[in-house]
């Protein structure tokens, strides 16, 4: 087995064990979290980056009494390090003054789901496998004379949280994405193709390749179309930039407190609980053991995340409490917003080309990009982004043609109300975007749809 870039989770409780045994403080909590990432780039058909490194986060809380806490991060391991560390917190934390408000409540039993986000596989491709994917993703491309960007990421975590009453998890994560785009000649279109997976040995990089070369070939002499409401048939990419931000708009507080997520009713002054909220085949669930994703079953505060049904057949079934707003309320079991989405279509599902062979006159889009709320109404939930990597005008059940990339200004609340037709679900990809949010995003599950009267509302000019 290869040596892991980070320290295991059993080290982990090692370290957070002895940094307890360091400190006076009648509190003290122990938060440590150590990531590594490696990422190889092709761009203009060259490699332009091939770059790895670790991140080590030791976060160190104490209090003694009911003074205000203190609070310090680490990033050493050296024991005499950490020993001065946590006696200059211990200094700082006596030093405080009085809080007359102390946050402390009665802390339920925790148990944890088993911790299923580790592969063996991916953690080897850090240094053995990550490189050597590069050609199969981008020799086709080059070889058909396209200009090609690709991307290859691995991504390892191990924490552990810990504190002086006896509470210790830990848990290890892994994931990877592969991603291809080209560009024809003329520069006038593009395709893109991608896969995330937490499992490396799982990886299609050909497939990848050949789906994003006939996208682009297809793609060369795009035409422009006249914007407005047209059924739209959205590939699982497209789908995913919408919905992976969903999840937050499950908060209870948001929700019943700031009434400004799209599950508060404005009408009956409520939240939408209960209520037929998306078409019917529709079911959106998030589970640490999802076989597709899955996430660490602990939250940064070491409370339980459970698998979870936020929409059953349409129908929203419940809100994200957090543990100290669910015992506030007294909400039991308490749950924070999914980690991950899976966006189910129930058991009749159709596929893409048949989706296509149905369409009588629509847009086919393969993935949209610069996907971000819109128009200032969090209760509306509306967006906008523009198609990206494959966009093509269907005709008479068959892609007729590329067409100029158009923008979007719809809502997935709204459309998830207008559905055709529903695949079946699988994770998709995003993209290496270290300026953009943080890397990798979690997983997200999620059919190709087609939507009736989806909203394209301007030509847009990006390729």
């Amino acid at each position: 087995m290869s040596r892991s870039p980070v320290l295991s989770p059993e080290a982990l409780k090692t370290l957070a064990t002895q940094l307890l045994g360091y400190t006076a403080a009648d509190t003290m909590i122990v938060q440590i979290n150590h990531e590594a990432t490696g990422i190889a780039r092709v761009a203009r058909n060259r490699v332009r980056l091939n770059n790895s490194g670790d991140s080590l986060s030791i976060d160190l809380y104490t209090r003694f009494g009911q003074r205000s806490s203190a609070r310090l991060n680490v990033n050493q391991l050296d024991p005499a390090t950490l020993k001065q560390s946590v006696a200059y917190l211990d200094r700082i934390a006596r030093e405080q003054q009085g809080d007359p408000t102390p946050v402390d409540m009665p802390i339920p039993p925790r148990t944890y789901l088993p911790n299923t986000s580790w592969h063996d596989a991916t953690a080897a491709a850090f240094s053995e496998g990550r490189h050597g994917v590069i050609p199969s993703l981008v020799t086709p491309l080059i070889d058909a004379d396209l200009t090609v960007a690709a991307s290859a990421g691995v991504y390892v975590r191990s924490r552990v949280y810990a504190d002086k009453q006896g509470m210790l998890a830990a848990a290890q994560e892994t994931d990877s994405e592969l991603t291809v785009s080209g560009w024809n000649a003329n520069g006038k279109g593009s395709g893109w193709a991608g896969q995330a997976t937490r499992d490396w040995s799982t990886i299609a990089p050909d497939a990848l390749a050949q789906r994003a070369l006939r996208f682009t070939q297809l793609a060369a002499n795009p035409v422009a179309f006249e914007p407005g409401r047209h059924t739209a048939i959205l590939d699982r990419p497209a789908v995913a930039q919408i919905v992976r931000g969903m999840g937050g708009a499950f908060g209870a507080y948001g929700t019943l407190v700031m009434h400004a997520t799209p599950l508060w009713n404005r009408i009956a002054q409520k939240s939408k609980v209960g209520e037929k909220i998306f078409d019917e085949r529709i079911t959106l669930t998030g589970d640490p053991n999802d076989r597709d994703g899955g996430y660490l079953p602990f939250n940064d505060e070491a409370f339980p995340l459970l698998a979870m049904t936020w929409v059953d057949r349409g129908v929203a079934q419940r809100l994200a409490f957090d543990t100290y707003f669910a015992a506030e309320q007294g909400i039991v079991p308490a749950n924070d917003a999914p980690m991950s989405i899976r966006m189910d279509g129930g058991p009749k599902t159709v596929t893409v080309d048949e989706m296509i062979a149905k369409c009588k006159l629509g847009v086919y889009v393969n993935r949209f990009a610069y996907v971000e709320g819109a128009g200032g109404d969090p209760v509306s939930g509306m967006m906008t982004g523009v198609t990206s990597g494959g966009c093509y005008l269907v005709r008479d059940g068959k892609i007729d043609k590329s067409i100029k990339n158009l923008r979007f200004l719809d809502s997935p609340w709204f459309f998830l109300n207008r559905l055709k037709e529903i695949g079946t679900a699988e994770r998709t990809a995003f993209g290496y975007s270290p300026w953009w949010g943080s890397w990798p995003i979690a997983p997200t599950i999620v059919p190709p749809l087609m939507v009736e009267d989806f909203n394209f509302n301007a030509l847009a000019d990006n390729v």
